[in-house]
């Protein structure tokens, strides 16, 4: 679960640096996969 956890954060940090919309919106769609990932598994 850390390690989700650290790439959920990654993802986030990542997409709030990206130039362009679409790099951020799929950054943010890849971070919310994750999150739904990390909340099946608590």
């Amino acid at each position: 679960m850390k390690k989700l956890n650290k790439m959920y954060t990654d993802l986030l940090h990542q997409a709030s640096v990206a130039t362009g919309r679409k790099e951020a919106l799929a950054l943010l769609h890849k971070a919310t996969k994750l999150q739904t990932k990390f909340d099946e598994k608590s």
